[in-house]
């Protein structure tokens, strides 16, 4: 598997570990955990495209 592939599966655990914390607690630190998984996604999805191009 490619590294920006594993990136986004990574950044799809990262959102649903947010989303799923926010529901279960409140707190606002799962905000960071959606932020993260949405920053990791796109460097994943970048790094896929870059790839496909050369």
């Amino acid at each position: 598997m490619q590294r920006g592939t594993a990136e986004i599966f990574l950044a799809l655990g990262l959102i649903l570990i947010g989303i799923l914390g926010l529901k279960l607690t409140d707190m606002n630190l799962f905000w960071a955990f959606i932020a993260l998984g949405g920053a990791v996604g796109c460097h994943g999805g970048i790094s896929v495209s870059q790839r496909a191009r050369v």
